[in-house]
């Protein structure tokens, strides 16, 4: 009778430290346009990162997103902005998310072509500057820390000199995690270029290949370790201008496709026209050799940049 009574008790015991020192979910916030959510990043960028990112190596990385296409976020703080697509409660601004919210990590969507000026009503890249300080003083004043996404697919010095100001952005806001993807992308192409980082039919968004190197820049700025081997090689993506549906066939196979398709819990928040992306459910395959060479210059890159931004906090 005394063993019986006292098993209980220890299991009791054991499963109550166990769920004592699990590690709370990390939650990680994106805010961006087409090019962040293309691939289901957010939620990709959680998984290669799961139980790695620094700091928190127990925790569950649990991905989110907020914004909306076509858009220099700077957009949001314009009065009365309300056009988010995805991400936002009915009235709820990026601002009153963060503060409401208190999301840990806030990766924020600064591009070189906004810093020079595109979409930026004086024209100098000012307006994008100044959301993104902005950003970062909100997302700490709640607790979190601002994460910048250097996105840039161009190959002009304006493009270059876009690269230099979002850097010199990131001193000023004192930045510790940064994602170097542009500056990777500038290395591949000059060295690589017979690797696409774009799918020829898409100028919009990453394409496979560098979506793939996207992805390691991130496995490197949030674990500070090298991606070199870590990464998988096979892995979903979403289709490049396919054809629209265009006969009642094809209009309801599209249909039945996309009402069996099960959304994942991160795919579930998104509206239902990204249906039509993910429910292909396309995988992507690169060679080992070329895998390790796009991981290796995240990997380089980020250490450089993460040594430039050290130094400069000196």
């Amino acid at each position: 009778m005394k063993s019986t009574t006292v098993r209980p008790l220890i299991l009791v015991f054991l499963l109550g430290a166990t769920l004592a020192g699990r590690a709370e979910d990390v939650r990680l916030l994106f805010a961006g346009s087409s090019s962040t959510y293309w691939n289901d990043f957010p939620r990709e960028v959680a998984k290669v990162v799961d139980r790695r990112f620094s700091g928190h190596l127990d925790a569950h990385v649990v991905p989110e997103i907020i914004g909306r296409s076509g858009n220099d976020i700077r957009v949001y703080l314009e009065p009365g902005f309300n056009k988010y697509e995805y991400g936002a409660k009915p009235g709820q601004s990026f601002l009153d998310r963060i503060r409401e919210e208190k999301p840990p990590f806030v990766v924020l969507q600064t591009v070189c072509r906004f810093i020079m000026g595109d979409d930026d009503p004086t024209g100098t890249g000012n307006a994008h500057a100044g959301a993104i300080t902005q950003y970062c003083e909100a997302v700490r004043a709640a607790g979190g820390e601002p994460v910048f996404y250097e996105m840039g697919w161009g190959k002009s010095d304006r493009e270059s000199e876009g690269r230099s100001r979002i850097f010199q952005l990131a001193v000023k806001n004192k930045i510790r995690l940064y994602a170097p993807c542009s500056s990777a992308w500038d290395c591949v192409m000059r060295e690589r270029p017979e690797l696409a980082l774009q799918d020829p039919k898409d100028n919009a968004h990453p394409g496979d290949t560098g979506h793939f190197l996207n992805l390691a820049c991130f496995y490197a700025a949030l674990t500070g370790e090298s991606p070199i081997g870590k990464l998988p090689r096979t892995y979903p993506v979403w289709p490049h201008a396919f054809p629209r549906a265009a006969t009642d066939a094809e209009k309801a196979a599209e249909t039945e496709r996309i009402a069996a398709f099960k959304p994942d819990a991160y795919q579930a928040k998104m509206p239902r026209w990204m249906f039509k992306n993910m429910s292909m459910n396309l995988t992507a395959t690169l060679s080992d050799e070329t895998a390790r060479y796009l991981e290796g210059v995240a990997w380089e890159m980020t250490r450089e940049v993460s040594a430039k931004l050290q130094t400069a906090r000196k």
